[in-house]
């Protein structure tokens, strides 16, 4: 309750606050004006064209130019956000982007926009603030990582970690908005990377990533999988075209290290670009768990040491390619190829207490965790754009292919018996495929319908032995009953459509989707068979209403579904060590979700504030049945039990205090209650948490670029236990050097190493208490190389939207 009275309700009060007076405001009709000149010769540009186009989805909404003196007045333009071009034949455009007009800024005046003779890419005018870190673009929200300093020398786990309502846990798990259920897609497809988890990401430099875009609530478009939404990690493509690249060098505590470069050209129609980039990444840590366990006598409590580190070097490409076959076609090839390597060292050491706390045995294990594998993925696209403004025709193929090899050595030294020796070998293979039709038919300024058909097919192959090592024939002898191989295949074919319209400031979307599910998979060569075989249809809707340029609320729900995959099915039983067994369910059923959001945003000439409250249901929940035998081995299983009910609240601001320095936060809290009874156990559980982010970055002129960020994730409580809160600070400085040409930057990454996890759960069968530490405070240092000639050419996708800007003015001029 302390969190409601002094967080929540504080942030409910001041937003409607924020409403009233925005209700009371009228609507104004802004002007713009300012005065055009050669750069050089300061002489005044007669005839230059000044556009106005609305940020949000570049409509252009006015315009005008020059008199003989240079000046310009443009009036009668509406409140809202716009960004303006300011152009003049044979000079470089100019750009101020994300102006605001509303009551308080009534007038905008450029000044003086000294346009240049053409000698490389458009520039934007000065006098414009740079955008926010985090904007909005209908459902989605769009995280720009190349503004995040702190995150340009980390792993794209590093940059997830800011990115608001996404979590990172220690283990590199990703979640949204408490559930781990997300789907994860990589340029907007999905990838075999990240087949066994998201940990592969913890391999992959940071400074690849473009931007993060966040969809809580999808709608009939996008695939229906995932409970808590899609989060879609777009990673970099080059879009200034010439002979032209970088390089860049980093370097960190506790080995780390990472060099990479890009580089891009265009040669008549064709365009290339093509990156590279080599990572090393060392971290070492250490746990220890306490455990009792209340229905065994001689192991009645087990403590667990551990020490570990984690080291891993990846390699990692990308290429592409656009060809523009006329001037509404393009066809486009895109690929990256991803080798890594990754080690864990362990050595866990297990003493063993009675019921009376007398040690009566001890355990020491030695793990080599040795992991390697292969990536690559494959993209041919096309795109025709009809002459009918908004019609448009997409289409991609796209093949994604995975090996890793996972072999894990055990050495096992109770100090009484010869030392045990154990190698477990596992091999998969991953092969996806994806292909999908987009089309879009406008019916009028104001509506369209948007329709497409999509298949997802994957088939996954592998195999995992045990072997132990017999001291007296000394070979290798494989375990009995330890042995499985898998061979799965799924394919998930869907058909949307979506009509979207708007009358006045309201705007609605309503979608449709069907999929159908085809799964199935054996084990063992075969001799157990598993299959599934159904249809689902998943509608949704979304309103926004808007309240003057300042003012919107958007409400919308959806559908969605959780398909258990291969680890979740799999029934064979999988030994961690002595103690620890687990195994797959091949009878559970998939998880459906009603998700439901609601959402206020308030634009303000220095702030932006957006208050979101969201709640799912969810139907035959996967929870893991947990037991422990007299012998103190736990054995997890996971079953389809009750029900989850989900319900939260958000707060994003943005806020800029100067034209150099902005102020980025948010608040996050959930609460989460599970119901359910199988016969045997009991399910119910509750748990919440709270989370929040603050960064604030600063562009002191002729100094440096500062960003401090801090996350503080609150306590964590559920009906088993608790995770104590922990919080983090991280800090960035930037310099450039020679316009850009060189770029110096320092970072440390958890300021004051406070990163810590500290959890407690107790059930009726056992309590624990696991602590974790890893050597978190890291300081880097990274050096930026630009070099290469620019021109005034760009990727085809610009040019066609160039090109149909000017066929804008043209009919607008007349």
């Amino acid at each position: 309750m302390n969190i409601l009275k002094n967080i929540i309700l504080p942030a409910v009060v001041i937003t409607l606050i924020f409403t009233l007076s925005g209700f009371a405001q009228q609507s104004v009709q802004g002007v713009v004006k300012g005065i055009v000149s050669d750069k050089s010769s300061g002489s005044p540009l007669e005839s230059a064209t000044i556009r106005i186009f609305k940020a949000q989805d570049s409509l252009l909404i006015t315009g005008g130019s020059t008199d003989a003196t240079g000046n310009f007045l443009i009036t009668n333009v509406p409140e809202g956000t716009y960004d303006i071009r300011v152009s003049y034949v044979g000079y470089r455009t100019g750009v101020a982007r994300n102006i605001l007009i509303n009551n308080e800024k009534g007038e905008i005046n450029l000044g003086n926009v000294k346009l240049e003779l053409i000698t490389s890419t458009t520039e934007e005018i000065e006098v414009v603030s740079e955008a926010p870190i985090m904007t909005f673009e209908g459902d989605k929200r769009i995280y720009d990582a190349k503004k995040d300093l702190t995150a340009q020398s980390g792993t794209v786990l590093d940059v997830l970690k800011n990115v608001p309502s996404v979590e990172v846990d220690n283990d590199g798990n990703v979640s949204l908005r408490g559930s781990g259920n997300v789907k994860i897609l990589i340029n907007g497809k999905p990838s075999a990377m990240l087949s066994n988890g998201t940990q592969i990401l913890q391999n992959i430099p940071g400074n690849m990533v473009e931007k993060v875009e966040v969809i809580h609530n999808p709608g009939a478009k996008y695939e229906a999988e995932g409970v808590s939404g899609i989060i879609n990690i777009i990673l970099k493509q080059e879009e200034d075209i010439g002979y032209n690249g970088n390089i860049k060098v980093n370097g960190g505590t506790q080995d780390k290290y990472n060099i990479s470069g890009s580089a891009n050209t265009k040669k008549g129609k064709f365009v290339l670009n093509a990156s590279y980039s080599f990572w090393n990444y060392n971290l070492p840590g250490k746990s220890n768990i306490d455990r009792s366990n209340y229905s065994s006598i001689n192991s009645h409590t087990v403590l667990q040491n551990f020490n570990w580190k984690y080291s891993g070097n990846s390699h990692y490409g990308s290429f592409g390619g656009d060809y523009e076959l006329d001037k509404n076609r393009t066809l486009s090839l895109a690929g990256t190829i991803f080798y890594y390597e990754r080690k864990l060292n362990n050595r866990n050491t297990l003493n063993f207490y009675d019921i009376s706390g007398a040690l009566t045995s001890t355990l020491l294990y030695n793990n080599d965790d040795r992991r390697k594998g292969f990536n690559f993925d494959g993209t041919i696209s096309y795109t025709k754009k009809y002459e009918e403004k908004g019609r448009e025709l997409t289409a991609f193929i796209n093949y994604s292919g995975r090996n890793e090899d996972s072999p894990i050595s055990y050495r096992i030294d109770d100090y009484i018996n010869p030392v045990t020796l154990q190698e477990r070998t596992q091999k998969y293979y991953f092969n996806f495929l994806n292909a999908q039709a987009d089309y879009i038919h406008p019916f009028s300024e104001t509506s369209k319908l948007e329709a497409g058909i999509k298949i997802n097919a994957r088939f996954i192959n592998g195999d995992y032995n045990f072997l132990q090592y017999d001291n007296n024939s000394q070979n290798w002898i494989p375990v009995p009953g330890r042995y499985n191989d898998a061979n799965y295949k799924d394919a998930i074919s869907a058909f949307y459509g979506t009509f979207s319209g708007s009358y006045k400031d309201f705007s609605y979307n309503a979608g449709i989707r069907g999929e159908h599910t085809y799964l199935d998979f054996s084990i063992l060569q075969g001799t157990q068979k598993y299959d599934r075989n159904y249809f689902d249809i998943f509608p949704s809707a979304s309103l926004t209403q808007k309240i003057g340029p300042e003012n919107q609320f958007q409400a919308s729900y959806s559908r969605r579904i959780n398909r258990p995959n291969l680890w979740f099915l799999n029934p064979f039983v999988e030994q961690f060590d002595e103690f620890t067994k687990r195994s797959g369910n091949p009878y559970l059923n998939p998880v459906y979700i009603h998700s439901v959001e609601a959402g206020y945003t308030r634009y303000f000439s220095f702030a932006t504030l957006t208050l979101s409250g969201y709640y799912r249901n969810e139907r035959d929940v996967i929870n893991f049945n947990t037991t422990v035998d007299t012998n103190g081995v736990t054995f997890s299983q996971p079953r389809n039990v009750g029900k989850t009910n989900t319900y939260g609240v958000e707060f994003i601001a943005q806020t800029g205090l100067a034209k150099w320095w902005r102020i980025n936060g948010s608040v996050s809290y959930y609460n989460t209650n599970s119901f359910g009874f199988d016969g045997m156990e009991n399910y119910d559980k509750w748990f919440n948490a709270l989370s929040a982010r603050f960064s604030t970055s600063a562009q002191i002129p002729d100094i440096a670029d500062v960003q401090l960020s801090y996350f503080y994730n609150g306590k964590q409580v559920n009906s088993q236990g608790t995770i104590d809160p922990f919080q983090m600070f991280n800090l960035a400085i930037q310099k450039s050097f020679f316009e850009k040409q060189l770029i110096v930057a320092f970072r440390i990454n958890d300021l004051f190493n406070q990163q810590r996890f500290y959890l407690t759960a107790n059930t009726n069968s056992f309590n624990q208490v696991v602590r974790q530490k890893t050597d978190s405070r890291v300081y880097f240092i990274t050096l930026t190389f630009n070099f290469g000639k620019m021109d005034n050419t760009t990727s085809s996708r610009l040019l066609q939207r160039k090109q149909r800007e000017q066929e804008s003015e043209i009919q607008q001029s007349n």
